[in-house]
């Protein structure tokens, strides 16, 4: 096909003519109809992918990006788009590359500076995103957009002083802009009535379906700290239908796994096992000083003992990664790999276990002589294979009131992911956390590994030696400065949901919070109570 270079052609006029009039839809169609007379030029390319974006078909739009790159390898505004499709199809890492590219191209492109803060908020970079977004104001401070995210950015870790200038830097260039109006809110927590009363102006204007649901859950927060939970659970009801809406298409498409699907079929294999066909042979030594997994079930205190334990010098932390990505791909997608898991020879498993190892260092993760933390609460569901490549890793596993758990999850704004999404239907995350701990249960019963079990409530009240006993069980010392670790979150260090409590201190209002909503929660009760039995708390 020919290449058409010269933007003054007569095939392209129209096209640019209906860009500099603003009339995408226009300019769109043009681009599609020249592209399929057989022309070609990376404008066109741009713009089809615009169009097949528009209609979600966001491997056809990379597709031609991709294409378009290849013709204008310098063009950063291409680089750009081709990292907001990754990012769309949340392909993170891959969209960071490009945005990188781009802006060692032009490194005064904002578009590309907010664009990279957002595939870095998305990942849990959080102070990385933080700069991002303060170098785009600082190139174009008109950006609404970035000033609002950087609003919002802070406020979810409890920086209100920040979030508040922020958000009035947003609302002066863009009255009554719903991001910076949110954020607003999510500082005003501690003036509940105040917040209520914006957040309910906010929702009696046009959102879009995503900002209501936060608005929703905003919302609940106001209620709760009021004291007023069957208004506040409707509250976080509202939110979780709505953001399900916007992302349902991605999570229920025919024929796709669900999480709880996923559970179900560990828990059968893990009942069949016979704990005598398990073959493992020590992993390889390597780098780091020791291994550790640290997991459990969302919301149940894995973010402050990580925190904690990324202060010290003699520990490195990585949170809520994914590092065993091809791992599962190998073993847990299909019940004929599970099948296989017991006694995978090691020459199946090295693959697996030099990619985990490559992921960790592609993270920034240097292990050399430390003590290696993957903290992901998501980890329980991966326990099979965590075992059976790393044998000699150390679990530290946190459990807390399983009706504080599921409560919380449900009252959350976690970032959408297979797992999380379960947590949008109070009755699902309650299955979840069963399925999960039965899993848990089960490879206990069934397999002998080094395990340390934090508990959440006694944590609180007497950290310093809960804590201790964690860094003996992975063979660090105690230093008394491990207590003081709000100031990662304060860093913006902690992506989990639990940033903004975590940079406050330790967060001692969680325990016995479900009976507020015992109400609520009672279809669910019934499910969790042998979980509340097994870990030893009372049942009122």
């Amino acid at each position: 096909m020919p290449i058409v270079e010269a933007a003054s052609s007569a095939a392209l006029e129209p096209v640019v003519a209906a860009v500099r009039a603003n009339d995408l839809t226009t300019a769109k169609r043009l681009a599609r109809q020249a592209l399929e007379r057989g022309l070609e030029h990376p404008m066109l390319l741009n713009l089809r992918a615009l169009e097949a974006e528009d209609a979600g078909l966001f491997k056809q739009a990379l597709a031609d990006l991709r294409r378009a790159h290849l013709l204008a390898p310098r063009d950063f505004a291409i680089l750009n788009a081709c990292g907001v499709t990754l990012t769309r199809m949340e392909r993170y890492n891959e969209a960071l590359n490009c945005y990188d590219q781009a802006l060692a191209i032009e490194p005064r492109f904002a578009p590309a500076w907010f664009n990279r803060g957002w595939a870095l908020e998305r990942v849990g970079e959080k102070g990385q995103a933080e700069l991002a977004y303060a170098k785009a104001v600082e190139l174009k401070p008109d950006h609404v957009l970035a000033w609002a995210c950087l609003a919002f950015l802070n406020a979810s870790r409890g920086e209100f002083k920040s979030a508040r200038l922020q958000a009035q830097r947003a609302l002066d260039l863009q009255p009554d802009f719903p991001t910076a109006l949110l954020a607003l809110a999510a500082t005003e927590i501690d003036q509940p009535e105040q917040a209520e009363a914006r957040l309910r102006g906010l929702l009696a204007t046009p959102l879009t379906t995503y900002d209501r649901g936060l608005a929703f859950g905003l919302l609940g927060d106001a209620l709760d700290a009021q004291d007023r939970p069957a208004e506040a659970f409707a509250a976080y009801a509202a939110s979780n239908e709505e953001l399900r809406k916007e992302v349902a298409p991605r999570f229920e498409t025919a024929g796709q796994p669900t999480i709880a699907a996923s559970l179900l079929q560990l828990i059968a294999w893990a009942e069949k096992l016979d704990a005598r066909t398990w073959r493992t042979a020590p992993a390889p030594p390597g780098s780091e000083a020791g291994h550790v997994f640290l997991m459990g079930f969302p919301r149940s205190g894995t973010t402050v003992m990580e925190s904690m334990l990324g202060q010290h010098p003699g520990i490195v932390t990585l949170e809520e990664r994914e590092t065993l990505h091809d791992a599962v791909l190998a073993f847990l997608d299909d019940p004929k790999d599970l099948a296989s898991l017991a006694d995978a020879p090691e020459s199946r498993l090295r693959p697996l276990r030099d990619d985990y190892w490559r992921r960790v260092a592609q993270f920034g993760i240097d292990t050399k002589g430390k003590v290696f933390v993957d903290k992901n609460p998501f980890g329980t569901l991966k326990l099979p294979v965590i075992l059976k490549l790393f044998p000699n890793a150390r679990i530290l596993f946190a459990i807390r009131d399983p009706r504080d758990v599921v409560l919380s999850c449900f009252r959350r704004r976690f970032g959408i992911n297979p797992s999380t999404y379960e947590y949008l239907d109070l009755a699902r995350t309650a299955h979840n956390y069963d399925g999960a701990m039965r899993l848990a249960e089960l490879m206990r019963a069934k397999l002998r590994y080094a395990e340390h079990q934090l508990v959440y409530e006694r944590l609180v009240a007497n950290f310093e030696a809960e804590a201790r006993a964690t860094c003996d069980f992975i063979g660090v010392e105690w230093r008394d400065d491990l207590i003081d670790f709000a100031g990662r979150a304060q860093r913006g260090e902690v992506a989990s949901a639990s940033a903004a409590q975590i940079a406050r201190g330790l967060y001692t209002g969680g325990s016995g919070h479900w009976r507020r909503y015992r109400e609520q929660m009672a279809p669910v009760l019934p499910l969790l109570e042998p979980w509340v039995r097994r870990f030893g708390y009372p049942l009122e």
